[in-house]
C-alpha cells in the first residue's frame, strides 16, 4: 500500500535533527511526477499552437512549478515534519506564491463540462479553497496528515489545486477588466478569513497540534512554534493578498475611467 511506501509520497515520517537538515533534499517520485506533468502539458500545448510561445505565460508556469518544487523537495519539507512554523511556510509558498503564478500562466477560460465548469465559478472556487485551508488546519486532520504520508500528499494536492482555482477566478480581472471588481471581492474576503485563522493560531493559549514533539530541538516550545506559524500565515500571506487587491483595484478603477469618459465638449480647433 502507498501508506507503507513513504519514499513515494510528499513527506518523510521522522523529523530531522538540526545537523541533518541541509542534507534533507529528496526527489519524491510522486512530487516530481506531479510537477513534470503540468510542465509537459504546457510544452505540448505550446508546440501545438494552443499557447503563446514563451513570454510571460511560460515564465509564470516555470516560476510557479519552481516554487512548488522548492516547497516540496527542499529541506523545508523535512523541517515541516519538525516545526509547525516551517509547515506553514510550506503552505504559504504553495498557496500564495506557486498557485497565483500557475494561475497567471494558465488560460482564463473555463474548461471541461459539468463539474469542471462548476468548480471554476468564482464563489465555488473560493469556498473550495477556504474549506481546504480550514479543514486541513483543524487539529484532527493536521495531525493525521503528519502521521500518514498519503494524507499529507492529499493535503498538499488539495491546497495547490484549490488555490489555483481561486487565483484563476480572482486574477482574471487583470486580463478582463469586467471581472476586476469580482476579483477584488474574492481576494479581500480570502484575506479576511486568513486573518481570522492566523489570529486563532497566533493567540491560542495551548498548542492545537500534538504531532510536534521535537520543537525544543530547534529552540522553540510547541506553543511558540504554533504562534510563529500563525504569524507566517498572517504577514507574508497577507502581503500577497494586499498586492493582488491593489492590482485588481487599479484594474477596476481603470475600467471605470473607460466606461465614463469626460462629458466636457471637445476644445474648438
Amino acid at each position: 500500500m502507498l501508506t507503507e511506501l513513504p519514499w513515494l509520497l510528499a513527506h518523510r515520517r521522522q523529523p530531522p535533527s538540526p545537523h541533518e537538515l541541509w542534507t534533507a533534499w529528496h526527489l519524491h517520485p510522486l512530487v516530481v511526477l506531479g510537477l513534470a506533468l503540468p510542465a509537459a502539458g504546457y510544452l505540448w500545448a505550446r508546440a501545438g499552437g494552443r499557447r503563446p510561445h514563451g513570454g510571460w505565460s511560460g515564465r509564470c508556469i516555470a516560476l510557479g512549478l519552481g516554487a512548488a518544487g522548492l516547497a516540496l523537495l527542499s529541506p523545508l519539507d523535512a523541517l515541516a515534519a519538525a516545526l509547525a512554523s516551517a509547515h506553514m511556510v510550506q503552505h504559504v509558498v504553495l498557496t500564495t506564491v506557486a498557485a497565483p503564478l500557475l494561475a497567471l500562466g494558465a488560460p482564463f477560460r473555463a474548461h471541461g463540462g459539468g463539474l469542471g465548469q462548476v468548480i471554476q465559478r468564482p464563489v465555488v472556487a473560493w469556498l473550495l479553497h477556504v474549506g481546504a485551508l480550514w479543514g486541513w488546519h483543524s487539529a484532527a486532520l493536521y495531525d493525521a496528515a503528519l502521521r500518514h504520508p498519503l494524507l499529507h500528499a492529499l493535503e498538499h494536492l488539495s491546497f495547490i489545486v484549490t488555490a489555483v482555482l481561486f487565483w484563476r477566478a480572482a486574477l482574471g480581472g487583470l486580463r478582463s477588466a469586467a471581472s476586476a471588481g469580482t476579483g477584488l471581492v474574492l481576494v479581500f474576503t480570502m484575506a479576511l478569513q486568513g486573518v481570522l485563522l492566523s489570529a486563532l493560531l497566533t493567540f491560542a493559549r495551548a498548542p492545537w497540534y500534538r504531532s510536534y514533539t521535537t520543537t525544543r530541538d530547534w529552540g522553540l516550545d510547541p506553543l511558540t512554534d504554533q504562534q510563529l506559524a500563525g504569524v507566517v500565515m498572517w504577514v507574508p500571506g497577507g502581503l500577497v493578498h494586499l498586492g493582488a487587491a491593489l492590482a485588481l483595484l487599479a484594474a477596476w478603477l481603470h475600467e471605470g475611467d473607460g466606461r465614463h469618459p469626460s462629458r466636457e465638449p471637445p476644445l474648438a480647433a
